[in-house]
């Protein structure tokens, strides 16, 4: 047995955690859509200029957002797969120890 034991429901628990994230992450960038679309209340140029200058601070936002989700979902299925080579190596050590 090795001095650093991990339960494998604990590390479904850190995905879990991650997973949730994730959720929380999508849902806000998804209701920060808004940021992106300033419609100008007259078309004026300084006004027309100003919404614009916001819309694209807005999308830029939403891009950086959307590049963190797609690292944090990578690293969630990383984790995963972790958590299963994990689990696997811990029943064939389990089954050649006989325990």
């Amino acid at each position: 047995m090795s001095d650093f034991d991990v339960a494998i429901d604990t590390l479904h628990e850190v995905v879990g955690k991650h997973g949730a994230v994730r959720d929380d992450l999508v849902a806000t960038n998804r209701q920060s859509r808004l940021l992106a679309r300033i419609e100008p209340p007259m078309p004026d140029p300084a006004t027309t200029s100003f919404t614009t200058a916001a819309s694209r601070a807005g999308q830029a936002h939403l891009d950086s957002v959307a590049g963190i989700e797609r690292e944090l979902q990578t690293r969630i299925e990383e984790l995963k797969a972790s958590v299963d080579q994990y689990a696997r190596t811990e029943q064939a050590n389990h089954r050649r120890v006989g325990g």
